[in-house]
């Protein structure tokens, strides 16, 4: 990145991460040491994220398979299917019965030929054996019970891409999940509020600040008191009127729920100047104008 303005990119299709992360610009490139996706104020852009605001001009590096786009569809046509462990099981039985088969196909041949002296006969009956020990019913008995265990998933409204994760997960003791709330949701809600009071004390006229904390889950339900109603008014003023990010619905929704019917929320405000966060001023501020 040779220049840059306020830019925050989405890499969220390289890194799997949610929010997007601040760019920087820097004199000379060949200087940087490249780095992985991730992480904010690197001067690093990366082909296939989305740049999410602000304005830049960047020198291209990398292109097609070297870039991070490419070194994983690289590294993913490396990557082959496994057989399964029934696949595996399968092929085993079926060799050892082969195996069998052949053993007492020759059996046949030898004593039919040695003891009526018709060899061609004795090779026809050691065949017919043969086939007959092997069982052709494996694929068809397999199929039935993967279908019959696809259509159990499906009862539990479940839909089967590939038939081997039938098999893997009837198979599977242990399950390990790992809940990721904000990741899949992406919703945040505010838990708790500090602001500062400004109150007399009792031993000087002069007014001190006094730390307030406030736990929005532990007063469930209870009336928001009025310390914390001018800082919620600031945190919806200083977003925008329909925000996208969590953390800006997360106020309003505390806004709506709160400070409904009172004078804190101004819906009918009009923006003057949004000034975004950056790397020089760590917070969200914005100019409106009221009636």
């Amino acid at each position: 990145m040779l220049w840059s303005t306020n830019i925050t990119i989405d890499e969220s299709l390289l890194t799997g991460e949610s929010l997007p992360v601040r760019k920087v610009a820097v004199n000379n490139t060949q200087d940087v040491i490249p780095q992985r996706p991730g992480g904010d104020d690197l001067p690093f852009v990366y082909s296939g994220t989305l740049m999410v605001q602000g304005q830049g001009i960047a020198k291209v590096q990398a292109t097609g398979i070297h870039t991070e786009m490419g070194k994983i569809g690289k590294a993913l046509q490396t990557v082959h299917p496994e057989d399964t462990v029934l696949e595996k099981e399968t092929r085993r039985i079926v060799h050892k019965l082969t195996f069998v088969a052949i053993a007492i196909c020759v059996a046949v041949v030898i004593i039919y030929g040695a003891t009526r002296g018709d060899w061609l006969q004795g090779f026809l009956a050691g065949l017919a054996l043969a086939m007959a020990i092997l069982p052709n019913e494996i694929p068809v008995v397999l199929a039935i019970f993967l279908a019959l265990g696809a259509w159990r998933f499906s009862l539990q409204r479940v839909l089967t891409r590939r038939i081997p994760v039938v098999e893997t997960l009837g198979s599977a003791t242990v399950l390990c999940v790992d809940k990721t709330g904000t990741l899949t949701f992406n919703r945040m809600s505010v838990q708790q509020m500090f602001v500062y009071q400004n109150r007399v004390a009792e031993t000087q006229d002069s007014k001190s600040p006094t730390p307030c904390f406030y736990d929005v889950t532990l007063h469930e339900g209870q009336t928001l008191p009025e310390d914390f109603h001018q800082l919620i008014e600031f945190g919806i003023l200083a977003s925008r009127k329909d925000p996208f990010d969590p953390m800006e619905k997360a106020l309003r929704q505390m806004g709506e729920h709160y400070l409904e019917n009172t004078e804190h929320l101004h819906d009918d405000w009009e923006i003057q100047r949004e000034y975004p966060l950056s790397g020089h001023l760590l917070a969200m501020s914005t100019k409106v104008m009221g009636n």
